[in-house]
């Protein structure tokens, strides 16, 4: 139980780390209450950063943050002075809530097309645990700004320029070739993150028309070369695994961040799932509601 509590404090230290004043202000103020408590109520989540958790863990909250309560579906209202983090934040909390009382999510079928899947329970056992939450809610918010830039490569023919973009995977892999041994594991690891955000947040462009070269991609970190008719996105989906799974056996030291993409690589298939299920029900909402009594 101590240990248990631990982490939670551990975790809830991350996301008040991660949440601005006005963050905090919005997140303790969702029920209208005067500007005196929420000075007070902010203190008290500074002081014990656990009742973080505890909050994002009310509907009611997580629905005045998404701006779901009231709105009867309409979304030009949804709150824009808050950071990522915590709009990230509640889309997360409220689909784990979700998960608990549903028996089915959704699974991609085509541009824009799913089909019922029975999995709810198995992807509410992975969120059950906060930093898991915190993980996924850390790798969205990773991509609300997106790095790019030149680097320079030694080939036989000389130096080569090369641009490289956290979003293209086929860039972002040269740089393995251009980067210093100690700095690989962060390449691998942000490879593990490009995997694990276009498989969950936008799995029609892990097809190849799009910036998904399956045999290059392979050829480029080393992995074996794919079958031609395996699935784009489940073979994205192996390559993340495989990927967090290197960047965490060739770190520098084993931490607690190591032992997190180990956990990644072992439960990629249902972090997938939860960002598919984050992605159609708050990010890009699509109303395929097979089960649903007319009213």
């Amino acid at each position: 139980m101590l240990a248990e509590y631990d982490e939670l404090d551990a975790v809830g230290s991350a996301y008040v780390e991660h949440l601005s004043d006005t963050d905090l202000r919005t997140l303790v103020g969702a029920d209208g209450v005067t500007v005196e408590e929420q000075d007070r109520r902010v203190q008290a989540l500074r002081r014990q950063p656990a009742l973080v958790l505890d909050v994002l863990a009310r509907p009611a909250t997580v629905d005045a943050l998404l701006n779901l309560a009231g709105t009867t579906g309409r979304r030009s209202e949804r709150l824009t002075f808050v950071s990522p983090f915590l709009v990230f934040a509640a889309a997360v909390h409220r689909t784990a809530a979700d998960l608990g009382q549903t028996y089915y999510t959704t699974e991609r079928s085509g541009p824009r097309l799913r089909v019922p899947v029975f999995d709810s329970a198995d992807l509410a056992a992975y969120l059950a645990l906060a930093r898991r939450r915190l993980f996924l809610i850390d790798l969205l918010a990773s991509f609300t700004r997106v790095s790019s830039g030149v680097a320079w490569t030694k080939t036989s023919g000389g130096w080569q320029r090369r641009r490289w973009n956290e979003l293209d995977p086929l860039r972002l892999a040269a740089l393995l070739d251009a980067v210093p041994e100690d700095q690989k594991p962060g390449v691998w690891r942000r490879m593990g993150d490009l995997a694990l955000f276009l498989t969950g947040v936008f799995p029609d462009r892990a097809t190849p028309s799009g910036p998904f070269d399956s045999n290059r991609l392979a050829r480029l970190t080393g992995l074996s070369r794919p079958p031609e008719d395996d699935d784009p996105l489940d073979l994205l989906e192996r390559f993340g695994a495989r990927w967090y799974l290197i960047a965490a056996e060739r770190a520098l030291a084993q931490t607690s961040t190591t032992a997190e993409l180990r956990d990644a690589a072992e439960h990629f298939h249902q972090a997938r799932r939860v960002l598919n299920a984050v992605t159609d029900r708050y990010l890009f909402p699509l109303s395929n509601d097979w089960f649903t009594p007319p009213s």
